[in-house]
């Protein structure tokens, strides 16, 4: 079946493809400019007085500091030494004594999948697959795509790094998935498992499926090495087929 998957775009994202192009795995759909401002409490600014802070701030203004920086140290017998307490370029200090600092980063988002087509729209870039979908029933919501590991698993003891970064399915065995989570799997794919309160606040997505369709998922996936998007937000799997 055809399937749409979507990427929405933040504002003053610069494309780095094509509307109609395919795209390969990890290639770069975008580049997004962040900046980013803190506002952290300036240890000691209270105890000075206003042309002490006056003096300060002409000298900090627009500059970038560095974490423990001193930016003003007093006579001998004040012990007041104040410094930065992060990094970015100084905005200001407000009248709480918290200073804002401006970091700035180039994030660039990487295809988590390969696809023959991708269409551009508005706010968004849609990728258009070849697949199967599994409805489930998410445990939290979180989502990730990933690798996928064709067995089911029964018993703790077929928990390995084998597993590592991949997204697993577990059969009636609270002990298996918790050893699956302590070991860095990418998601978890449940069967029959109990007390599923417990993986409420796991660190990868956590789902429940039928173990027909488990069973359907594994007999296509063990195939190739299919990418898989674990979407526990939304209550779907998606195989991708191509």
């Amino acid at each position: 079946m055809k399937i749409a998957w979507s990427v929405k775009l933040p504002m003053g994202a610069k494309l780095k493809i094509k509307n109609g192009e395919s795209v390969e795995c990890d290639e770069i759909i975008y580049e997004h400019h962040l900046s980013i401002i803190e506002r952290l409490p300036l240890i000691g600014w209270q105890n000075i007085g206003a042309n002490q802070r006056k003096t300060i701030l002409q000298n900090i203004l627009k500059k970038e500091l560095n974490e423990g920086e001193i930016l003003w140290k007093g006579p001998w017998y004040s012990h007041i030494v104040i410094k930065s307490p992060g990094v970015g370029k100084c905005l200001g200090v407000d009248e709480f004594g918290n200073i804002e600092l401006e970091t700035e980063t180039e994030e660039k988002y990487l295809a988590p999948i390969s696809t023959k087509k991708i269409r551009i729209e508005s706010d968004k870039i849609i990728f258009e697959l070849k697949g199967d979908e599994f409805e489930v029933e998410g445990v939290n919501e979180l989502k990730v795509w990933g690798s996928f590991y064709p067995k089911i698993i029964d018993k703790v003891e077929q928990i390995s790094f084998e597993q590592n970064g991949k997204i697993v399915v577990i059969n009636n065995s609270l002990e298996a998935a918790i050893k699956a989570e302590a070991i860095g799997v990418s998601g978890l794919i449940l069967i029959d498992v109990e007390k599923l309160k417990e993986f409420e606040d796991c660190e990868v997505p956590v789902v429940v499926m039928e173990k027909e369709d488990a069973k359907k998922l594994i007999k296509i996936a063990s195939e190739d090495n299919y990418k898989v998007w674990l979407n526990a937000s939304s209550s779907k799997v998606l195989l991708v087929l191509e």
